[in-house]
């Protein structure tokens, strides 16, 4: 009876940890669509939502076409990187200008996909 108590303890340990994991990265990937969107609605510019392999660690970051030539040139990114190449790591673009609304559809879509990443390497 003892060893059905602590394994009970222990599945529910492990269901814990995993929907703090999945709960901490569906709130960075929602507060970095909510920033991508309000530099759009503020410069009328594209952003595009990338995961960044910083020296301090990966960070979810809002880019410009502008900015990804920046991270280049800081070798941040591959010398051969353009928003073609990084369309498969990006995780959420906005609209090309403020009258385009992205739906909550989109948004979902990015949030389960940066999940799925998160969930196969950043364990």
């Amino acid at each position: 009876m003892f060893k059905d108590i602590v394994s009970d303890f222990k599945e529910y340990r492990i269901w814990l940890l995993n929907w703090l994991f999945y709960r901490r990265h569906a709130i960075k990937m929602n507060l970095a669509i909510r920033l991508a969107d309000m530099k759009q609605k503020a410069f009328n510019k594209q952003f595009h939502v990338l995961l960044m392999g910083l020296p301090s660690g990966d960070k979810l970051v809002s880019v410009t076409r502008d900015e990804i030539t920046k991270l280049k040139r800081k070798k941040w990114l591959p010398k051969n990187a353009c928003v073609l190449s990084l369309r498969d790591s990006i995780f959420y673009s906005t609209p090309l200008d403020r009258n385009n609304k992205s739906t909550p559809e989109e948004r979902q879509k990015a949030k389960e996909k940066y999940l799925k990443y998160a969930k196969k390497y950043m364990r």
